[in-house]
């Protein structure tokens, strides 16, 4: 809550009862009136009196008409504005009224008049300061005209004494000024004292409701992954049980697929986890370029043709070619989500991506056929773990993060997203993109220009305390011809490059080490080593703890989580030798 909010909190809760009480006691006020027209019956002219007393009644009519309105109002501090000001100008007329009769009604040549205009003046001059406890504005413009009329009509007398009186009551109207203020003032920080006590205890409670759900969580996330995890390693167990007992060269190339299926399984399903842990750490920062909306939506639409064709969907796109700007790997795992849960939860008919400019956005949509949402689903779609009922031909579940990975990378990159949905009908998910330059945004696409690299005995050096990821990643990079220093620490690396007189080409170091080491220290050490900070490092780890993926995003090395396929390690060593791999040791 700013302090605007509390201010306005402060003067909705000190009015609540002035409106309560001045609705109240409206009966009782027409009695002051009434009794100054009996008092001054004989001494002023009637037809004024008369006047003067209809104006007063009809003004207190008014201010009870309000404070009913707004009894029976649901008068919150958002939209009590509007009654307030009602009310001071409620004030401001009844106040006008009462400083006129202080000064005509007052009589020269009859004291006890004198005494009674005297007396109802300064009452109800010094009792306004009640009201200006609640809010200070209402005795500035009730209490303050009446005591400043009847000092007015003293010094129009002249006289000696009458001078006396305008100076103490110069000195009254002062002092209650300054108790008025002081009450105002201790009354408010009173009440807020109060407002900031529940605003804190509410931040707190709500707080503890967050943490709570942030170990409902990750309890839900170690039971899901859990379940989900068991059954790709079930499968891959009897698959490799399957695999040992075949005689058949076809039946064992059946079984390899079904074992690679399982490992894509696992893949996905830690990539979702690896990923959650990313957003949450806040170490994604988005790397904002222009290119074309149109050619991204057709590379995702190629990418996900096969799936389509094999569920006998069709996936369209329909976009023209424009620039946005925006994190392009981001904006993709934002709609590659998107189409993956509409492929999945579509059983027929077809997947749409739209995108159209809308002024200074374009605004990119994903339709769907599928089975869509209820509508009191659709706030928690979002949420992690949120399933709908699953096709009964849908074996990739997941662990139910994709839509909540949208939600958080649309936060990162402040994008509006918005979701439609009817049940039986479909679904239609929206995001908005900041429109970008059509002149930057020309990139080559041809990948036939591409250069592609050759091991030709080019050094690796692979750092992990783990023997079998190390034999693996060993063996694998033999196979690609490479020539390959493994160790399980920084020493012992260090000790094998001595002895083998090589100098490494690229550095694949586990993020977490045994002891006091890390990777990025051991490729830190080892460039310092061989006095060249250029040598192309990689981070490898399977861990998503906040703090260690923190610091691997501050290193500045590429980060990439277990277990990565072979395919995905082989482009990214690519991407990394061809930028320190001269010219003329590239083919193409």
């Amino acid at each position: 809550m700013n302090e605007t909010e509390i201010e306005q909190r402060i003067t909705f809760e000190a009015l609540v009862p002035h409106f309560e009480k001045m609705r109240e006691w409206a009966f009782f006020t027409t009695l002051v009136p009434i009794t100054v027209v009996v008092v001054m019956w004989s001494q002023v002219d009637q037809w004024m009196l008369l006047g003067w007393l209809l104006l007063v009644l009809a003004g207190i009519g008014a201010r009870f008409v309000l404070t009913t309105a707004y009894h029976r109002q649901a008068v919150h501090y958002q939209n009590a504005r509007k009654w307030h000001v009602r009310l001071l100008m409620m004030s401001v007329y009844l106040g006008g009224l009462w400083a006129i009769a202080v000064f005509a009604f007052y009589v020269p040549d009859s004291p006890p008049h004198q005494i009674f205009i005297i007396t109802l003046s300064v009452t109800l001059g010094v009792g306004s300061i009640t009201s200006g406890t609640y809010w200070l504005p209402l005795y500035f413009v009730y209490g303050v005209p009446i005591l400043t009329a009847l000092l007015i009509r003293f010094a129009l007398m002249g006289t000696l004494p009458f001078a006396a009186l305008v100076l103490m009551m110069m000195f009254a109207l002062l002092a209650s000024f300054s108790f008025a203020k002081k009450l105002n003032m201790l009354v408010r920080s009173e009440m807020r004292l109060r407002l900031e006590s529940a605003d804190m205890t509410h931040k707190l409670e709500v707080k503890s409701e967050e943490l709570q759900d942030a170990v409902y969580a990750k309890s839900r996330i170690l039971a899901t992954a859990s379940h989900d995890l068991r059954q790709p390693l079930h499968a891959l167990s009897l698959f490799i049980d399957a695999l040992k007992q075949s005689d058949s060269p076809a039946e064992s190339a059946r079984i390899f697929r079904r074992i690679d299926l399982s490992m894509e399984s696992m893949r996905k399903l830690f990539d979702a986890l690896f990923d959650m842990s990313r957003l949450d750490a806040n170490v994604v920062q988005p790397e904002l370029s222009h290119f074309d909306i149109a050619q991204c939506l057709a590379e995702l639409r190629d990418e996900f043709a096969a799936k389509a064709e094999k569920k006998q969907l069709r996936l369209i796109v329909h976009a023209r070619s424009d620039a946005v700007w925006s994190d392009q790997a981001l904006l993709e795992r934002i709609l590659r989500n998107l189409i993956e849960n509409a492929l999945r939860y579509t059983r027929s008919g077809g997947v749409l991506l739209t995108a159209r400019r809308r002024k200074a956005t374009i605004l990119i949509q994903v339709w769907d056929t599928g089975i869509g949402i209820p509508q009191e689903s659709q706030n928690k779609a979002f949420a992690e773990f949120q399933q709908l009922e699953r096709p009964s031909d849908e074996q990739d579940q997941g662990l139910g993060f994709g839509l909540a990975i949208v939600r958080r990378l649309c936060n990162l990159l402040d994008y509006p997203l918005e979701l439609h949905s009817k049940v039986g009908k479909g679904s239609i998910f929206s995001v908005e993109v900041p429109v970008g330059e059509i002149a930057s945004s020309q990139v080559q696409h041809d990948g036939s220009n591409k250069p592609s690299w050759h091991a030709s005995g080019q050094c690796i050096v692979v750092i992990d305390d783990d023997m079998n990821v190390l034999n693996a990643m060993e063996t694998l990079l033999a196979s690609w011809q490479f020539d390959v220093i493994a160790a399980p620490s920084l020493t012992e690396i260090q000790d094998q490059l001595r002895t083998s007189d090589r100098r490494p080409d690229l550095i694949l170091s586990d993020l977490s080490l045994n002891g006091a080491d890390n990777g990025i220290e051991a490729i830190n050490s080892l460039r310092n080593q061989y006095g060249d900070p250029g040598i192309p490092g990689i981070l490898i780890t399977g861990s998503t703890g906040t703090e260690q993926l923190k610091l691997a995003e501050e290193s500045g090395l590429k980060l990439v989580q277990k277990p990565v396929r072979p395919a995905s390690l082989r482009s990214i060593i690519q991407h990394h030798l061809s930028a320190t791999t001269p010219l003329s040791d590239v083919t193409v």
